[in-house]
């Protein structure tokens, strides 16, 4: 029984939460109507630009060579088999038989045109951050089946690198207009920033979708999604306060499901000058933070954990020697006084020579947890005499920019910290001393050496000693706050069939989705 997605009643639910931002869903008849915050905002979504990958990905349009399986380990995906050559060469054969919904072959030379546009920096669709990430040299195909690829150095995580949705092969055939991808569902149509249909691909090369039809609607107000879901415009949801997920788990025929992910809440903290400088001031921060009062009052005690590690325990390579910053207002105060700290004026607020410690601390807010968690840390630091001013941004980017300005002190963000499985992308994409996101003007040459040692390295036991050490190092001097690992929650009507929450957050439409 298909359902229709109506336009004119979500725009009456806008109405009613006055959010004046319309809303696109689809007028065709579809199986499924899921709803999700972010969607691509182009009519023909390539994966290599932007986040258009993990849009494509999720609903299964495109595919990778490799996958994550529920439990984080690299599967082959559009690969049969493949083998390491040397420290800096790998081969790897494609499965027979596979489709591009033009009905093309996928081959070898298929494979080195998708993957060579991406990191080609005369390419329209240059990725800087999967060239950086694959670091590849030459591809070659040596027939229609097979490809060689050979990277500038040793790289361990190369094969995971291969699992980031940016990297899906896409037809050669593939254009302006329109992507084919190899997936389970083929791209209908894309209304940018509002929603996109997919249909089934019924020459599918795996297992044939049971859904006919999805809708994925693109809903920016979480307070909208769930109004949408409980008037039965939508199938599923996703990504709402929590709050939301404790009244609607007591509806009929409704369920609340969650998992944890590899998502981080975490603050960048400005190390380089300011306030925050001081470690001790840091260490400070850390023990004035209840993150179990954070998880209870903001994630209602089911949407997350608090944590230690940057790294989450649904990956191998989280260091669980790591307990989190206990609460401790009295040890955080000691540490404040060694620094320097006092409230001479008696305002509430300490001073260090002479200065108030009040601190920016700013977030966005597409995430519903980010802005309630933040006025909470507020709080809570005004307990040992900290100071803060918040500010609430549309986007991040305004915010890592102030950061490197030094007008940021805190700055408060949720990452998928492991996105491709392995631990490399979060270490050298924020702690190194060169890396892109590095906001804190952070610098420690031994995580700087063993980031570099820990990518070339592939002894998986030498790799996670090395990792497990980085881990250490963040706990002790604090260019983060790790406050806890976020779970995704979900709400689905109870006719809907073999919903997984991928700890990655990926591959949400799978052949096997479907409803009673």
């Amino acid at each position: 029984m298909f359902r229709k997605c109506v336009v004119a009643v979500l725009f009456m639910l806008l109405s009613v939460v006055g959010s004046g931002v319309s809303i696109g869903v689809a007028n065709e008849a579809v199986e499924l109507t899921i709803a999700a915050p972010f969607g691509p905002s182009t009519a023909a979504p390539d994966p290599a630009m932007g986040s258009n990958g993990w849009y494509t990905g999720e609903v299964g349009v495109t595919e990778t060579l490799f996958s994550l399986d529920f439990d984080m380990g690299l599967t082959p995906w559009l690969v049969d088999t493949y083998r390491q050559i040397s420290s800096r060469v790998w081969e790897i054969e494609l499965k027979s038989g596979i489709l591009f919904h033009d009905r093309t072959s996928l081959s070898a030379q298929a494979v080195k045109w998708s993957l060579s546009r991406l990191i080609d920096e005369n390419s329209p669709v240059f990725n800087k951050r999967v060239e950086q990430l694959l670091g590849i040299n030459t591809i070659t195909a040596t027939d229609d089946r097979h490809l060689r690829f050979e990277t500038r150095q040793p790289n361990a995580p190369f094969l995971y690198d291969l699992t980031s949705p940016d990297t899906a092969i896409i037809s050669p055939g593939s254009n302006a207009r329109h992507i084919y991808g190899t997936g389970p569902f083929k791209l209908d149509k894309v209304v940018p920033k509002e929603k996109m249909i997919v249909s089934r691909f019924d020459d599918y090369w795996g297992e044939k979708a049971q859904l006919e039809k999805v809708c994925l609607n693109i809903i920016s107000n979480p307070t909208t999604r769930m109004l949408a879901f409980e008037s039965h415009q939508l199938d599923i949801t996703t990504y709402f306060p929590e709050i939301d997920a404790v009244r609607m788990a007591s509806r009929e025929n409704v369920k609340i499901i969650h998992a944890p992910t590899n998502r981080l809440c975490f603050f960048f903290v400005r190390t380089k000058d300011g306030p925050l400088a001081d470690r001790r001031v840091r260490q400070a921060v850390n023990l004035a933070i209840d993150r179990q009062l954070i998880v209870s009052a903001v994630l209602s005690g089911i949407g997350g954990e608090s944590c230690a590690s940057v790294f989450p325990k649904t990956l191998p390579w989280s260091n669980r020697d790591l307990a989190p910053f206990p609460f401790d207002p009295d040890k955080a105060s000691a540490l404040l006084a060694q620094a320097g700290a006092s409230d001479g004026d008696g305002d509430g607020i300490v001073e260090i020579d002479g200065q108030p410690v009040m601190l920016n601390m700013w977030t966005y807010e597409t995430r519903a947890a980010l802005k309630p968690t933040l006025e909470l840390v507020q709080a809570q630091l005004s307990n040992v005499g900290i100071g803060s001013r918040l500010k609430v941004t549309r986007k991040g980017a305004p915010i890592n920019h102030a950061m490197r300005n030094g007008e940021v002190h805190l700055n408060l963000q949720m990452w998928n910290t492991a996105p491709q499985g392995d631990p490399d992308f979060f270490i050298s994409s924020i702690f190194t001393s060169d890396a892109g996101s590095n906001f804190m003007g952070y610098q420690n040459d031994e995580l700087d050496d063993l980031a570099r040692r820990g990518k070339m390295t592939f002894d998986p036991v030498k790799r996670k000693q090395m990792y497990d050490r980085i881990q250490e190092i963040i706990y002790e001097e604090c260019p983060v706050i790790v406050l806890f690992h976020k779970s995704m929650v979900s709400a689905i009507h109870n006719y809907v069939t073999n919903y997984r929450i991928h700890p990655a957050e990926r591959y949400l439409v799978t052949p096997r989705l479907g409803r009673r």
